[in-house]
């Protein structure tokens, strides 16, 4: 499959480019709003958790301020969340590509998920901006971005093949998806920490696969730390198995998408 996608870099290129105008495409600021869009929710975030609300939140012994700790597993999330639903979506809307030219269907989901991780860099970039205005900023963490980026790349790609693969023969699948998203949303902890879930149901939380890596996230973007060596092995075991059950199903369905597109 990566050999696919390479040979085919172009198209991927191309998808992904116009995946992010399409977004916007008819407004006045057009590709600014990719820039302006982070901006404003970090903008509300700080005013309401920060100076109106005053959220303050314990973790490992320290208080922190709760909206860049949102905020820091809010991005990632949201990428993810965008990334695998517009993956699974991706075959079926393409209909067209699919039964009238010959290319690998695996492209659209790959281009779906790069244009999730391109819309996360800005995120990222807009936040980052951020925290050197506040003097939250810790340059060393910053090394292991890259690293959590890929991780995150790699296992919304495995899960974008195993949902594409079923969405095209199982239509009813897309709102089983996004409640399923959404149920994962709040075993993840984003708008909590960690520390604050009972006992009974820490297992559950720490079995997530998205745990670690939202943990890793907060750890570089906020502390400038290394993240913990052993969540960050649970994340890339998560991911390898992700892409082997993807690639598994995708390559064995693949030939008959354009008979029931």
């Amino acid at each position: 499959m990566l050999g696919q996608i390479w040979r085919h870099r172009v198209m991927v290129s191309g998808l992904v480019r116009r995946d992010l105008q399409s977004r916007y495409a008819g407004s006045a600021l057009g590709m600014l709003w990719t820039l302006l869009q982070p901006l404003l929710y970090l903008c509300i975030y700080l005013i309401v958790f920060s100076w109106i609300l005053q959220v303050k939140f314990t973790e490992g012994g320290k208080s922190g301020n709760f909206a860049l700790y949102l905020v820091a597993g809010l991005l990632p999330w949201l990428a993810f969340n965008d990334g695998v639903l517009k993956a699974a979506g991706s075959v079926v809307e393409n209909a067209g590509l699919v039964k009238g030219v010959s290319f690998p269907a695996v492209v659209l989901v790959a281009s779906s998920i790069l244009a999730s991780i391109a819309n996360l860099l800005i995120g990222i970039g807009v936040f980052l901006v951020v925290l050197l205005c506040t003097g939250h900023l810790s340059w060393p963490g910053l090394l292991f971005l890259p690293f959590l980026l890929c991780i995150q790349m790699i296992f919304a790609f495995g899960l974008g093949l195993f949902a594409a693969s079923l969405y095209t023969f199982l239509r009813d699948l897309m709102p089983v998806l996004q409640l399923g998203l959404t149920v994962w949303f709040y075993l993840t902890p984003i708008i909590y920490p960690l520390s604050y879930v009972p006992e009974q149901l820490k297992s559950v939380v720490s079995f997530n696969p998205f745990t670690p890596l939202v943990s890793a996230y907060r750890i570089t973007l906020i502390e400038g730390a290394v993240p913990s060596g052993g969540g960050l092995l649970v994340a890339a075991t998560w991911t390898i198995v992700a892409v082997f059950i993807g690639s598994f199903i995708f390559t064995r369905v693949e030939p008959g998408f354009a008979e029931v597109l």
